[in-house]
């Protein structure tokens, strides 16, 4: 099943043995007995208790930071006269969305807790040791893994059964068409740094925060989940996406702290890059 001569398969072995590993975790925090007051002790994440005034004040300042970066990238695009299959027009789009929208609420967070009037954390107060949160969040990425590479499966034999088109993101084009190494830094950069951070912040530090003191738990999950897997546009990715981002949630509300998901979901992207390296194929 996996040809070890090659890096590929070796890849594709390590992935397995980390979706295993993830199967053992997700068992012991159902039947360990040691795991049982942990499972059952209420979430840590911080409610949303911000005024409306203030929910809507940082939600336009996310849209306004997104419109000019998108108006910024625009006009870089036009000044170097790159088109929408180029790869820098991916790496732009991404600094002008993820990367505008990240810097826009950390400085008005910093402003508002200068002001004396902070917004509600995005983690528990005081945080846990950083090395538990690194490790919490590589211990979702396992946990994620094998649920994740399931959905992807049901969703291109759904896909195919049905007779529909896969395309895959334009991400694999680049780093299998042989693009200049300062372009693939730049998406790796965007990729496994910038995209995380800012879809962490906005769809669990955010949308999840506030659905959730306005819907039941479930439809919180559930509706930030749907947010961000209808983010990146993609139809074959959408259910193991909507999986990720589950998955993602529930760690954030658990934890309670917004560095577990990003790390998780930065070494999914990771995997993702490596995988087409790898010449694995697309991700899931």
């Amino acid at each position: 099943m996996f040809d070890l001569s090659s890096v590929a398969g070796t890849f594709l072995l390590c992935q397995w043995l980390l979706a295993l590993l993830g199967l053992g975790l997700v068992s012991a925090w159902y039947l360990a007995p040691q795991l049982q007051p942990l499972r059952r002790s209420p979430p840590l994440v911080p409610a949303w208790d911000a005024s409306l005034a203030d929910t809507l004040l940082v939600s336009w300042i996310a849209v306004c930071a997104f419109g000019v970066g998108s108006l910024m990238a625009g006009s870089l695009f036009r000044q170097f006269s790159l088109t929408t299959g180029n790869g820098w027009t991916s790496v732009l789009s991404a600094f002008g969305f993820q990367g505008a929208v990240t810097i826009a609420v950390a400085l008005f967070s910093v402003y508002r807790r200068l002001a004396g009037r902070p917004l509600p954390p995005a983690g528990r107060r005081p945080p846990a040791p950083l090395t538990d949160r690194l490790l919490l969040g590589a211990a979702v990425f396992c946990i994620a893994l094998p649920f994740v590479v399931g959905a992807s499966y049901l969703s291109n034999a759904a896909m195919e059964a049905l007779g529909i088109p896969i395309h895959l993101q334009d991400l694999a084009g680049f780093f299998n068409n042989g693009s200049s190494p300062a372009l693939l830094l730049a998406l790796t950069f965007v990729t496994v740094v910038l995209a995380p951070l800012g879809e962490e912040i906005l769809f669990r530090a955010g949308l999840f925060r506030f659905a959730r003191c306005l819907l039941p738990r479930w439809a919180a999950l559930l509706l930030s989940s749907l947010a961000f897997a209808s983010l990146h546009l993609n139809l074959v990715h959408f259910l193991p996406l909507t999986v990720l981002g589950l998955i993602l949630a529930l760690a954030y509300e658990k934890s309670g702290s917004l560095l577990v998901p990003v790390v998780a979901h930065a070494l999914f992207n990771l995997t993702s890059i490596l995988n087409l390296l790898a010449g694995v194929g697309g991700s899931p």
